[in-house]
């Protein structure tokens, strides 16, 4: 995806593209970051989920995904910036990676984010893992049978669930060289 459309659809969930964080960063890679929903309290991980039934889901589910932001320290009330797994593969094998963002005055992170295909596929269909600037928070969100759900996972080099699972995938073929490389650098940069 190219930057001038990848900033289009960023703004159309209300979010101004700052940058793509340079993939040499320690950070956990997000196909990593998105097994914090299956964190649980021991990893340091909470969560919340809205019904999808609810006739105010889309305004429920994003009161809820900003005061778990806040809640769990993805971002401040005062600065607004985390980072955003995207996908930067045109075509066959997805390659995620994190950009740099900022929360804007008006944004609708869970309908119109979520129709924009870059948070989600489709209205009120969210799906995404964001990422606080130190990497110190996960924010997972996505869609089960009955609710949208959201995954809140502090100090994610603590949590067992990842780190095995991230030790795992380093010594899986089936993962790509960039992912276990990014994963190897993650794990270092914690022991």
């Amino acid at each position: 995806m190219n930057e001038i459309a990848l900033s289009i659809s960023l703004a159309k969930a209300g979010l101004r593209l700052l940058g793509t964080v340079d993939a040499n960063e320690p950070l956990i890679p997000p196909t990593l970051a998105t097994f914090a929903s299956s964190c649980s309290t021991e990893d340091g991980a909470f969560g919340e989920a809205v019904d999808l039934d609810d006739p105010r889901v889309r305004e429920k589910a994003n009161a809820e995904w900003y005061r778990l932001a806040l809640r769990g320290g993805l971002f401040s009330g005062v600065d607004s910036h985390f980072l955003v797994a995207v996908n930067f593969s045109g075509s066959g094998s997805p390659q995620w990676w994190w950009v740099r963002v900022e929360l804007l005055d008006e944004w609708d992170i869970v309908d119109a984010g979520a129709s924009s295909g870059i948070l989600g596929n489709g209205p009120c269909r969210p799906s995404f893992v964001m990422l606080s600037l130190d990497g110190g928070v996960i924010l997972r969100c996505d869609v089960g049978q009955a609710s949208i759900d959201f995954n809140i996972v502090r100090e994610p080099h603590h949590a067992q669930t990842l780190l095995q699972h991230g030790e795992w995938m380093v010594g899986s073929p089936r993962v790509d060289e960039l992912t276990r490389a990014a994963i190897r650098r993650w794990l270092g940069s914690h022991r």
